[in-house]
């Protein structure tokens, strides 16, 4: 079994340090942990960096220190409700390049920025589209506006780090860990990257077939 690495094993001293602490408490300074937990301020550092970036802490600016991050509520989406558009979300932007189209919005519950979903179709077979698109979910507009019939679906999820543009929008940092969530039919290829501090995935077996739930 290969050895579990350094940073790790502080990574996961620190988690238990966190659940400890309440939200906005001051973090012990990097050179006190390393005296506490015997181990290499660069270890250290980089168990908290990680922390960091999943939104566990909050590295201030200057002399400010670090803190424990605020409790964050978690939000619950069916993937269903991200294929078929019926997601809270601001108003979708559409972009055309070339022959490809691509409508993006944001998901938002309450006033917080937790996800984008992504859409990509070829121009050529939706004329007019940007003129006529009135914000309805996406998949109800193609259906009524331009009688599209959708096959079946392909979804599949993984995780990546948020480029700086989707940092920008979901108000994070970039690198942060993001889950992406993606599907592909005859018609569609889309997209949705939902913050990795407030999503997880799980499946449930649904009259036989596999039912995916972000939670």
């Amino acid at each position: 079994m290969p050895a579990i690495p350094r940073y790790y094993q502080a990574k996961a001293r620190l988690l238990d340090l966190l659940g400890d602490l309440p939200g906005n408490t001051p973090f012990p300074p990097e050179r006190e942990l390393s005296d506490v937990l015997g181990m290499s301020r660069t270890t250290i550092r980089k168990a908290m960096n990680e922390l960091v970036l999943e939104g566990r802490l909050i590295r201030g600016t200057g002399r400010q220190g670090t803190t424990v991050a605020p409790p964050k509520q978690l939000h619950r989406l069916s993937l269903d409700a991200l294929v078929q558009d019926l997601a809270t979300r601001e108003q979708a932007a559409v972009r055309i390049t070339r022959d490809v189209l691509t409508v993006e919005s944001v998901l938002v519950r309450g006033d917080e920025p937790i996800g984008v979903r992504s859409t990509c179709l070829c121009a050529s077979r939706f004329p007019g589209f940007a003129e006529r698109y009135d914000d309805t979910p996406l998949r109800r507009f193609l259906s009524t506006t331009y009688r599209v019939r959708f096959g079946d679906l392909r979804a599949w999820c993984t995780t990546t780090l948020a480029t700086p543009r989707l940092a920008r929008l979901l108000d994070v940092r970039p690198a942060t860990p993001v889950l992406s969530i993606s599907w592909l039919d005859l018609v569609e290829r889309s997209w949705v990257v939902l913050r990795g501090d407030r999503a997880h995935l799980t499946m449930a077996q649904v009259q036989g077939s596999a039912q995916f739930h972000a939670s």
